[in-house]
């Protein structure tokens, strides 16, 4: 505990309530600063698990992106050769 000035043996009402001022404003103000390092540290955390885990996702993402790509190219290859045997030149008089 900070004192501003001496304390005297015979305290008064008044001193007491100052002390008591006093304390409950540096109370406050470690738990204020407390709860702020909480808040950062939970949004540290936070900001940590997102990453982590689009980060061990990667791959699977890629790997979904590949499989529908791939699909796509074959059926677009299944098309054409339906076109072309059935002989209706279809896809070329869509692009038209």
């Amino acid at each position: 505990m900070k004192n501003q000035r001496k304390i005297r043996p015979n305290l008064t009402n008044h001193d007491v309530i100052e002390i008591l001022e006093r304390q409950l404003k540096e109370a406050e103000k470690r738990i204020v600063q407390r709860t702020i390092m909480a808040m950062l540290a939970a949004l540290f955390a936070l900001g940590l698990f997102i990453f982590v885990f689009v980060s061990s996702h990667e791959s699977t993402i890629k790997n979904y992106a590949a499989e529908a790509m791939r699909k796509a190219f074959e059926t677009e290859r299944a098309i054409h050769i339906i076109d072309e045997a059935a002989g209706t030149n279809f896809l070329e008089r869509s692009k038209q």
